[in-house]
């Protein structure tokens, strides 16, 4: 098993007291021991020591988990279980095989930004055109898989034109910079640092209102913005335990970035930010990984400290969710609560267990539908204890996951990103 070592530090620091149970999701939608770090810890020890063998049976625990680090700060040891998760993980595909389907979308689509593009569009016609939705009624989907058939009710739509495809609309034009094609929206002013801004997936794809929305107020803050043909960040491999994929997805985008002029490298996407800032673990030996890592900025981090002007107070009332790549993955609580105040105008809710995990966690909502539907019903149940009109957020994921939520309870409730909230106060 791959870092040996580091699972027996981490597991040796395990003290069985339970404490872990009492912010654990899954646990606490199943009340199954081995759904928390504590039992997840337990079976890996065993596997690790040789008293359990590596069964399909005894694994299925470790790809429960949400990977939301919730357990690990309440751990007197701080034990990261979700580290832990994704190496039994890697482990468990060692022995018995990756799924094909898996494989060939870390190998074979992330690695390649044109062959996903052509996918995507190819899904976003099939909803647009509502054959998706005629499949789903005649129940072919769940013939074919029931998770396809929950993958298409999670969104409502898919837009006509990504991210990448209005970046010429938006005033962007193409450069080129040591060979590399590039485009680049010059501010007003530049009184701000030199932004590359990377694009996510579930951004580019899913809701580029919210990337259109960040380039926005980036730019009227007075940074220059370029955006590069970034791939996947690699974080959908890496939490399946697919490392290796996530490492040649990490090294594309260091050789295309390592060249370009920028001050900072920025994403309004939570769970980008988080992994992008983990390339420095992940790629312990190369020495651009370290460097990107101390460049690597989230939206609402660079937008707290630069300058936008404030609007008077909107009235209205706001919720927010902190996601769990922002929160735990990098400490982020106070920035994006600021920004809707102080920069929004914005009368903030405050959510009880707003650090929750909303069952979203990537693709968690599509591998395990049930589970993940569980712990968003706690999560909406929150939501509504607080009155607010609409929830804010700050990771594409949880947006969709939230959005399909209150879609499910017929509230008339937006579910929009920060940058969405304060690009609409500055009238962008």
């Amino acid at each position: 098993m791959r870092d040996h070592e580091f699972i027996i530090d981490e597991l040796n620091r395990c003290n069985k007291c339970g404490y872990c149970m009492q912010s654990c999701p899954t646990y606490r939608a199943t009340r199954h021991e081995a759904n928390v770090a504590r039992g997840c810890n337990h079976i890996l020890r065993g596997l690790i020591e040789g008293e359990t063998e590596l069964a399909p049976q005894m694994v299925q625990p470790f790809f429960d988990c949400l990977l939301c680090g919730a357990c690990t700060v309440d751990c007197l040891g701080s034990v990261q279980t979700n580290e832990l998760m994704v190496r039994a993980r890697e482990a468990y595909h060692e022995k018995y095989g990756q799924p094909p389907i898996q494989r060939y979308i870390f190998r074979q689509l992330l690695p390649h930004p044109d062959r996903l593009t052509r996918l995507a569009r190819l899904l976003a016609f099939g909803k647009r055109s509502r054959l998706s939705s005629v499949a789903r009624s005649l129940r072919v989907l769940r013939w074919i898989s029931p998770s396809l058939e929950i993958a298409e009710g999670l969104v409502s739509t898919m837009p006509r034109r990504f991210l990448r495809d209005r970046l010429q609309g938006m005033g962007f034009a193409r450069a080129q910079e040591n060979e590399t094609t590039l485009w680049r929206l010059e501010p007003q002013q530049a009184t701000g640092p030199k932004v590359l801004y990377f694009i996510g997936c579930g951004t580019d794809y899913q809701v580029p209102h919210t990337g259109e929305a960040a380039i926005a107020l980036l730019s009227k803050a007075g940074c220059q913005v370029t955006v590069a043909e970034n791939n996947c960040c690699g974080l959908p491999p890496w939490s399946y335990g697919d490392i290796e994929a996530a490492k040649v997805l990490a090294r594309q985008n260091l050789d295309l970035l390592e060249h370009l002029d920028f001050d900072l490298l920025v994403t309004e996407c939570g769970s980008c930010s988080s992994f992008l800032k983990k390339y420095a673990e992940l790629l312990p030996d190369d020495l651009r990984a370290a460097d990107l890592v101390e460049r690597t900025r989230d939206l609402t981090e660079i937008l707290a400290d630069l300058s936008l002007p404030t609007p008077a107070a909107s009235g209205s009332v706001v919720t927010y969710h902190d996601p769990c790549h922002l929160v735990r993955g990098q400490g982020i609580t106070e920035q994006p609560r600021k920004l809707l105040t102080d920069v929004g105008g914005f009368e903030l809710a405050e959510l009880p267990e707003a650090d929750w995990c909303c069952g979203g966690a990537g693709s968690y909502n599509i591998a395990h539908p049930e589970m993940s539907l569980d712990v968003l019903d706690r999560k909406l149940d929150r939501i509504n204890q607080t009155g607010a009109e609409v929830v804010a957020t700050a990771c594409p994921a949880c947006i969709i996951q939230i959005d399909y939520g209150v879609r499910q309870r017929n509230w008339q409730r937006p579910v929009k990103h920060v940058a969405e909230l304060l690009a609409e106060r500055q009238g962008l």
